[in-house]
């Protein structure tokens, strides 16, 4: 629920550039389904996402009955592994693996506009020591990847 309540309240964000197809000029970001089982994987996500298009001020991010388009997707996987390890075999750093695909639905002609694109994103991060880097650190690096990523191909030339 407090995606849907940040997104009421971004809602306001206007896009007024030319980079996006001239009969697109808002968007509709449902939750991203999570089907991996790190929890509240979507909610960060979805939220980020709605962020990115408002900070960028391309489209505007609308309640569904408004929108140009539809965003949709889902977070296919997560993986979080062991990348390094010190003299007694215990894992070091760990890496983190996200994996998203998404659909750009173009709701006046019933189309899509990009389709089942894959985006993956990572970060790393350490058990021990003065890296300074942290799980939430590596998780924040991978979905800004992907966020970044998916914000360059939706407000591109299409």
């Amino acid at each position: 629920m407090v995606a849907c309540a940040a997104l009421l309240s971004l809602a306001c964000g206007y896009g007024t550039s030319t980079r996006t197809a001239k009969d697109i000029k808002s968007v509709y970001v449902p939750f991203f389904e999570n089907r991996t089982a790190e929890p509240n994987l979507e909610i960060t996500f979805t939220d980020g996402i709605i962020q990115s298009l408002v900070n960028d001020n391309t489209l505007k991010v609308v309640p569904e009955a408004g929108a140009d388009a539809t965003l949709d997707g889902e977070i296919v996987s997560f993986k979080d592994q062991p990348f390094s390890f010190n003299e007694s075999l215990d894992a070091d750093e760990y890496h983190l693996v996200i994996t998203v695909s998404c659909t750009l639905f173009n709701r006046r002609t019933n189309e899509p506009i990009w389709q089942h694109q894959q985006f993956v994103g990572t970060g790393s991060y350490f058990l021990e020591g003065n890296s300074g880097r942290t799980r939430a650190d590596a998780m924040d690096q991978a979905i800004q990847e992907i966020r970044d990523r998916i914000l360059n191909l939706t407000v591109q030339d299409w």
